[in-house]
């Protein structure tokens, strides 16, 4: 191997942290890549003190986004072929979760379920608890939110085992915050409200102010789901507080933007846009692009609110840029959902039926009932307007069956009345923002 050509593990993990240092305000990745938690896993990396191992490199003239890739996959390659004796198991095993958390981080998903299986055996072998609940979480985490939630909650029955049988209390508390998010995202809104007050209780034993913003933030979201728009509003306003408190950027965007949600809900429209300006600034700096997607859709829901189609249909369009990119199915059926609203209003009937169709389907795919019930609202009101009464008859009658089972009618009916102001009719809110990004 020619050395002069050649660069150590921690020369290269130092290389990714200074390109994405260089970069990170360039519209150019600003795409879907939460960039300053991938290079802090990246530094953590590099500060690990590995052994020099040299490895050939070319020259690599690209866009900066392919560089990180690139040198991502050079690390790993490089490390794999370390012989055994160069490093002992714990450092192999941090060194593959780490990794498993730079690609997850960059939306590599297929890689950081591939490596974090790889980390979980190598934790096996260590009987290394902690790691294997950590590494079972991460995984939940990818699943779930990807509609995989069967999957997920398995996962996090292992995490939570391995997770209490180490004493690791504040990763408890983490584990319990996605079971309780998998519960409310399939109706089960007393279960999920059930989990967060004890996993609220676990926070103050440890110390947790990050996690305890993050239960705040999803009752808060329970409660706006059930039209409870007042204490939903505390919950955020706290939430948000503790978040600022600890420096966490991404969860105080996250709380803004609910913030923003819940103006939307009361009516409040100039304060709702304020908010949603707001975070979509804040996502920017801090590179909180699944967040982001979130914030477009709902500027989107804003803009159709007050009647301005053709800015709800352009900031459709950034919304779905990002979340395709993401592969969130919960979001693409929030947007097809708005689409369809936004081209029946323009009188295209035949396509607004086609995304009113593909919202259903991806919303009863995914099993989120409620994300349904509006779906089967909304596309009653447009056979109502094509006078086919008896089929809108029958859709409405499905969505009353899920309210009701819900138990979701009485606040959809309270929501309307506070927003008899807005230029258009209330719809239950379908919860289908996926919040709460605290990293390990």
């Amino acid at each position: 191997m020619n050395q002069d050509s050649a660069l150590t593990i921690r020369t290269s993990l130092k290389r990714m942290a200074q390109i994405i240092k260089g970069h990170t305000m360039k519209s150019h990745l600003a795409q879907n890549r939460s960039i300053y938690t991938v290079t802090e896993t990246i530094q953590r990396l590099e500060s690990q003190g590995f052994p020099e191992y040299l490895m050939k490199v070319r020259n690599f003239e690209s866009d900066s986004l392919e560089k990180v890739s690139y040198y991502i996959d050079l690390a790993l390659k490089s490390f794999q072929g370390i012989s055994e004796p160069m490093l002992d198991n714990i450092q192999n095993a941090n060194f593959i979760f780490a990794l498993s958390e730079t690609y997850a981080n960059l939306g590599n998903y297929g890689a950081a379920i591939t490596n974090y299986n790889l980390a979980f055996e190598l934790a096996s072998q260590l009987q290394n608890q902690v790691m294997q609940g950590q590494v079972c979480y991460k995984m939940a985490r990818i699943y779930s939110e990807r509609g995989n939630w069967q999957k997920a909650q398995g996962l996090l029955d292992q995490a939570l085992a391995f997770l209490q049988s180490s004493g690791n209390h504040r990763d408890v508390v983490l584990a319990q915050i996605e079971l309780a998010k998998i519960a409310y995202h399939k109706g089960n809104y007393s279960k999920a409200k059930e989990i967060f007050e004890h996993t609220l209780e676990m926070t103050g034993q440890v110390s947790d102010i990050r996690s305890r913003a993050e239960v705040s933030n999803h009752l808060g979201i329970i409660r706006r789901m059930e039209g409870d728009y007042e204490l939903a509003y505390l919950h955020f306003q706290e939430a948000l507080i503790e978040f600022q408190s600890v420096q966490d950027h991404h969860g105080t965007a996250e709380s803004m933007n609910n913030l923003g949600l819940v103006h939307l809900r009361r009516g409040e429209l100039e304060k709702a846009l304020d908010y949603f300006e707001k975070t979509l600034q804040l996502c920017l700096v801090v590179g909180n692009f699944p967040l982001l997607a979130f914030v477009y859709s709902n500027k989107a829901d804003f803009y159709t609110h007050v009647g301005d189609y053709l800015m709800a249909a352009n900031m459709c369009t950034q919304a779905l840029e990002y979340l395709v990119r993401l592969k969130n199915p919960f979001g693409i059926a929030k947007i097809n959902l708005l689409i369809a609203k936004i081209f029946l209003k323009a009188g295209e009937i035949g396509t607004a039926e086609a995304f009113y169709k593909e919202s259903m389907s991806l919303y009863e795919e995914l099993g989120i009932p409620l994300g349904l019930a509006n779906c089967f609202q909304a596309y009653a009101q447009l056979l109502e307007q094509t006078d086919r009464p008896e089929e809108a008859l029958t859709y409405h009658h499905k969505a009353r069956d899920i309210y009701q089972k819900l138990k979701l009618q009485q606040a959809e009916n309270r929501g309307a009345n506070q927003m008899k102001k807005s230029p258009s009719n209330v719809r239950a809110d379908d919860g289908d923002l996926v919040t709460g990004q605290t990293e390990l």
